[in-house]
């Protein structure tokens, strides 16, 4: 992922629960991309990957669960806002406020 003023400050926890994330969302917009074309053989290999992110996904859920400092709430948000900006999905489950260029 890019660096820039959206991940400066994010802890590297953070930083890899955001990543992870935006990828499943990556992965779901593919997929749903792939219903709306009707590409069968392409939902199969993405959901597949998609699966694969998702678990890790789960991974790193439970590693920041155990973690004595967890991720912050507001940073993890922020930073799926800008990352996710480009998927489908993530703008879908997470917009950004026109007028501010973040989430409401």
């Amino acid at each position: 992922m890019a660096t820039g003023s959206r991940h400066d400050g994010l802890t590297t926890t953070e930083t890899r629960l955001v990543e992870q994330y935006v990828s499943v969302l990556d992965y779901v917009s593919r997929c749903a991309l792939a219903i709306d074309h009707g590409d069968w053989f392409y939902l199969y290999d993405k959901a597949g990957t998609l699966a694969e992110e998702a678990e890790r996904l789960a991974g790193l859920a439970r590693e920041a669960c155990d973690a004595p400092r967890r991720p912050r709430k507001e940073a993890v948000q922020a930073a799926v806002v800008w990352f996710g900006r480009h998927y489908r999905a993530a703008r879908l489950l997470h917009p950004l406020d026109p007028q501010w260029g973040e989430r409401p």
